[in-house]
């Protein structure tokens, strides 16, 4: 009897992982998250009298590190890249990196599920993981199209950020600044420092805080917050690095996809299974003495 209500127990736990992993990759409505418009605001922009940003035809977020080597190659190659139509937030989400930023961390782990850097996020959809894919970014972005729209009538006037949406959710504004590489003799164009996050229906909102000493970039998302479900734009395989760990990946091992929360379930659904002829064998052997009891 006890076996078969254990082994019931363990069918339980292990057919509600999948179930809660596909759940955790959906918002409560069912759908994934999206970034519906992008807006580039710079320091000079700020100092006219109508500053109002600007389009870009491509968002890529680049999540790197100071001590990852071969992210190096991967940003020499996005400087390369024609910053008037693509624009490029950067961010390291290592907690090693002085130039940590813990939002950075949560976008990575939480929105994007991400696992190993380098990573490039194309237009919140593709996704090139590990210094061979990363290389690729110029033949991704050739591939895909995107029709930012959403925001309008933005504008920042003494610290107030201004807009008109009827669509999404959440009004996220990244501070960018150009910040030197820890140990090498160059310098990140756009690496994201701060942020602040709104209700889209607020239509305005004091980033005051942003623009202190700002000789930088703002990078306006309107989203629909959640969680992304983006989708390979490589089929190469990947060399990645472990985000809390500087030893190289397997060259063809690849992100799974799944949350932290969900592969710790998976290995406690593991460990249990395994615990399970210890913990019927200790129930035997606890219940044999009162049966001889019951025997005098």
């Amino acid at each position: 009897m006890l076996t078969r209500v254990l082994a019931l127990t363990l069918v339980t736990v292990m057919i509600s992982i999948p179930i809660h992993a596909e759940t955790a990759m959906m918002d409560s409505d069912g759908s994934s998250a999206m970034t519906l418009d992008v807006v580039i605001i710079d320091s000079e922009c700020l100092k006219s009298d109508n500053c109002e940003g600007f389009r870009v035809q491509h968002l890529v977020e680049y999540y790197g590190a100071d001590w990852c080597e071969p992210c190096e190659l991967i940003e020499l190659e996005l400087d390369r890249i024609n910053q008037s139509e693509i624009f490029v937030l950067q961010h390291h989400p290592s907690v090693v990196d002085e130039t940590f930023l813990s939002e950075s961390k949560l976008r990575f782990e939480q929105e994007h599920r991400l696992l190993f850097i380098p990573s490039l996020v194309i237009d919140s959809k593709g996704l090139l993981t590990g210094s061979s894919q990363a290389l690729e970014l110029s033949n991704s972005l050739s591939m895909r199209t995107s029709n930012f729209s959403g925001l309008e009538n933005i504008s920042i006037s003494n610290g107030t950020l201004q807009w008109n949406s009827t669509v999404g959710d959440r009004v996220s504004v990244w501070r960018t600044d150009a910040v030197l590489h820890e140990s090498r003799n160059r310098t990140h164009p756009t690496l994201a420092t701060d942020v602040l996050q709104f209700n889209s229906s607020q239509s305005e909102a004091n980033i005051s805080s942003l623009l202190d000493d700002f000789e930088g970039t703002l990078v306006v998302l309107l989203e629909k917050s959640g969680m992304y479900r983006l989708e390979s734009d490589s089929t190469n395989p990947t060399g990645a690095i472990d985000l809390y760990d500087t030893k190289q990946v397997d060259e063809g091992k690849k992100s799974t996809g799944i949350s932290p929360g969900a592969q710790a379930t998976i290995w406690g659904v593991v460990l249990f299974a395994m615990l399970l002829p210890a913990i019927y064998m200790r129930t035997v052997l606890a219940r044999q003495p009162k049966l001889r009891s019951e025997e005098e």
